[in-house]
């Protein structure tokens, strides 16, 4: 109960943060839905055949929301940390019951929060545009969501970690974010790209996070045909979530080592 308190807390925190700029709230609604009739008119001039049994403009959308939510991942907690330790709040937090491991975890409540309800603003935005949502399989785009958001937060995470030590650069989210939106298949099916970089795109999480995405969503593929990229979100997760985990311990101690915890 205690957990769950201190993780309402940090999402109400945010929250009211975000909605006190009303105004900024309502353009950066307002902008994701340009940015939905943007793609649904240069969709109209793509050709369908690459894109094989989806529609060019359904395609690019779930890739949007798909990309949205990960940059949101690889982010939030470097920024936890960047935006913390000039006020000196992560050496507070040592005084505290709540360590700064859980104070980053919980830090980014509020926007995996927002990064959901923007992706499913995407979605209903390409409702207004003609896209079917009828045949989506719910428990399956949930599962493959929790599972994507594990693994791109274990990166986030790392990024975190390089902030932490180094306090400024950070090669995570400038070279995954950049190869996923690359060879990922965000804008385009990756079965278009030379042999090498296919090969190379099976080897980024986005790319089955995607691929399960847009099956599950727009197909409405069953659980069955949804293992495949299931067990490979899962793999990333299992080997990912702990080495992250680690490697912010081992990265905190250094700081405070050093005593560069509320250095930037």
């Amino acid at each position: 109960m205690a957990s769950l308190r201190k993780a309402w807390a940090f999402f109400k925190r945010d929250l009211l943060i975000d909605l006190s700029y009303k105004l900024s709230f309502a353009f950066q609604a307002l902008d994701l839905l340009i940015a939905v009739a943007a793609f649904f008119f240069l969709a109209r001039i793509i050709g369908r055949a690459p894109f094989r049994s989806y529609e060019p403009f359904a395609f690019i959308l779930v890739g949007m929301a798909v990309n949205g939510y990960m940059t949101t991942a690889l982010a939030c907690f470097s920024q936890a940390v960047h935006g913390n330790q000039p006020i000196g709040t992560l050496k507070a937090v040592l005084a505290t019951r709540t360590s700064p491991l859980s104070f980053i975890l919980l830090s980014s409540t509020y926007p995996f929060a927002r990064a959901a309800f923007d992706a499913a603003l995407y979605l209903a935005g390409g409702a207004m545009f003609g896209v079917s949502l009828a045949r989506v399989n719910v428990p399956g785009v949930l599962l493959l969501f929790l599972l994507s958001v594990l693994v791109f937060g274990s990166i986030g995470v790392l990024s975190a970690t390089f902030t932490l030590v180094f306090k400024r650069g950070d090669p995570f989210l400038w070279l995954f974010g950049g190869l996923s939106w690359l060879l990922g298949g965000v804008y385009y099916p990756v079965e278009v790209l030379p042999r090498f970089l296919y090969y190379a795109a099976q080897l980024l999480p986005i790319t089955h996070a995607l691929n399960g995405m847009r099956a599950a969503i727009l197909l409405g593929a069953g659980n069955r045909e949804l293992l495949p990229h299931i067990g490979v979100l899962a793999g990333f997760a299992v080997i990912g979530v702990p080495a992250s985990l680690l490697a912010f311990h081992c990265g905190l101690r250094r700081a405070m080592k050093m005593g560069t915890l509320s250095h930037y």
